[in-house]
């Protein structure tokens, strides 16, 4: 049996701070005013705890981000703990795909 069946992979640092980055610039590109401040707030609080595992769980990523941007309103704070929960786990889920599904993704992009 394959030693890494059970095991899930990691996903690092650098990659989700990319993935809020290539967010920030989309936004930075015709999005709101809100929007853009939301985006660029995800990537302070990112920077600020330097790890990827309190924004996995919804309720530990709106704790985090509360804390980390106590002047913020509510509606900040759950859209901010959003952006970096919803990437957050989009990365941790393309990261942790069986091998039979990353290749059937790849075969029916091609196709």
């Amino acid at each position: 049996m394959d030693e890494v069946m059970g095991k899930e992979h990691a996903v690092s640092f650098t990659e989700f701070l990319h993935e809020l980055q290539k967010e920030w610039k989309f936004h930075l590109n015709g999005g709101t005013s809100y929007r853009q401040k939301t985006a660029e707030l995800s990537l302070e609080v990112a920077r600020k705890v330097r790890d990827v595992v309190p924004f996995l769980e919804s309720e530990v990523a709106k704790q985090t981000v509360s804390r980390l941007l106590p002047d913020s309103d509510r509606h900040r704070v759950e859209d901010v703990a959003k952006m970096l929960h919803v990437i957050a786990k989009e990365l941790h889920l393309n990261a942790n795909l069986p091998d039979e599904v990353k290749a059937y993704v790849e075969q029916k992009r091609q196709h």
